[in-house]
């Protein structure tokens, strides 16, 4: 897995990543998630177990279900007064 060390790993940024998320454009956000997804795959494809890994399924908790279907609620109403 050489050469798959995200470049910001060892660079401290001043900003909060919470603060850098939310002044993002939706394509910039689109691209971080692209990014992620693309390093777990690396991280997956090293390890023996990877179809179980895949196969796991972790239930919500009640409370993270709520977020989530508040979050999901929030967003389709912005959606639709653009």
């Amino acid at each position: 897995m050489a050469g798959l060390t995200p470049p910001w790993l060892d660079h401290a940024n001043p900003v909060d990543d919470r603060a850098r998320y939310a002044a993002m454009t939706p394509e910039q956000r689109l691209e971080v998630f692209v990014e992620v997804a693309r390093l777990a795959d690396a991280i997956l494809a090293e390890r023996p177990d990877r179809i179980a890994v895949l196969a796991r399924s972790d239930p919500m908790s009640a409370r993270d279900e709520a977020t989530w279907l508040a979050l999901v609620r929030k967003g389709r109403s912005e959606q639709t007064t653009d």
